[in-house]
């Protein structure tokens, strides 16, 4: 019998996603064990570990990739480590965008660098690894807002946080993002997410989550077309991801920007797509099977390395 860890953390509120990804595991003779990654857990003694609802790692970051990477020699771990580290820095849209992919524009701050307020009515102030909108806020325009948003910038500066601005959207506030979820490299299904930043609202410090009001949709082409592109530049990068989802916001031209790649542990919204759950785990557990009747090793992984911050 395959034996498969979900991996989660201490969490502020309930990973909707695990009882579906589990009955889908289970209906398929998989034991499951949902698992804090950082509990006390001899990892070898499972099949797979799967990134489900890591939600903290980006205030251990170091911790969290250290445990990844001993992780991985121990245990297949999805998605792989390589994926995990070049995602867990938003510095991976640079690459995206590199690669043809419209994503929605931005610039970077050092720590010891100055920061200027972009041309924009509104913009986005956020750390480039963070996860939740954990430390984000949202600014408009005069000489208040600035003030606010700098002294933003410079405490995630203190902390040694690269800084990622961005215009915001106003697309967001009609039409709010569009989440498609790709399974195995396959589309699956998407849904539509609700604005949740407001110009002079607190900074999120304390909580780990939004909350925004979702509903499934059915993307048009161009969404698709968008959301198609960047998983085969992942894909080209590492292989196919057992899943992932790309957020999308409109642009000014009404066409469909790249917002965010979410490779580590973002919400797959099974409940809104009843095979979901299925496809997600038939697609681990044919991994899982294939690596079994193969009988040796697998190709070398490509390594990675955490850029500098």
């Amino acid at each position: 019998m395959l034996r498969v860890a979900l991996a989660t953390c201490d969490l502020d509120e309930p990973d909707k996603d695990l009882p579906h990804t589990a009955a889908a595991l289970e209906r398929l003779g998989v034991q499951v064990v949902p698992v804090a990654w950082d509990a006390w857990v001899i990892w070898r003694r499972f099949d797979a570990v799967v990134l489900h609802s890591t939600w903290d790692y980006p205030l251990r970051y170091e911790e969290f990739l250290a445990w990844a990477a001993r992780t991985t020699g121990a245990v297949r771990l999805f998605n792989p480590l390589a994926m995990v580290g070049w995602n867990s820095d938003k510095r991976y849209m640079s690459d995206l965008g590199r690669d043809g992919v419209p994503i929605v524009p931005g610039t970077w701050t050092y720590p010891g660098h100055p920061w200027a307020p972009p041309d924009a009515e509104e913009y986005v102030v956020k750390p480039s690894i963070s996860c939740s909108a954990r430390d984000t806020a949202r600014y408009g325009p005069g000489p208040t807002e600035q003030a606010r948003a700098r002294a933003h910038v410079e405490a995630l500066h203190r902390q040694g946080r690269t800084v990622l601005t961005q215009p915001y959207l106003r697309s967001v506030d009609a039409h709010g993002e569009t989440s498609l979820m790709f399974l195995d490299g396959a589309y699956s299904h998407t849904v539509r997410r609700g604005a949740v930043l407001r110009v002079g609202a607190e900074i999120a410090e304390e909580g780990l989550f939004t909350t925004a009001a979702v509903e499934p949709r059915t993307p048009d082409p161009a969404e698709l077309a968008c959301a198609e592109s960047v998983v085969r530049s992942v894909s080209r990068r590492f292989g196919t991801p057992l899943y992932v989802r790309v957020d999308l916001v409109r642009g000014p031209d009404d066409l469909p920007l790249l917002l965010e790649c979410e490779l580590i542990e973002p919400s797959l919204f099974l409940e809104h797509s009843r095979p979901a759950a299925d496809r997600l785990a038939s697609a681990l557990v044919g991994r899982l099977e294939a690596d079994a009747r193969t009988c040796f090793s697998s190709p070398p992984r490509r390594t990675w390395r955490a850029p500098s911050r």
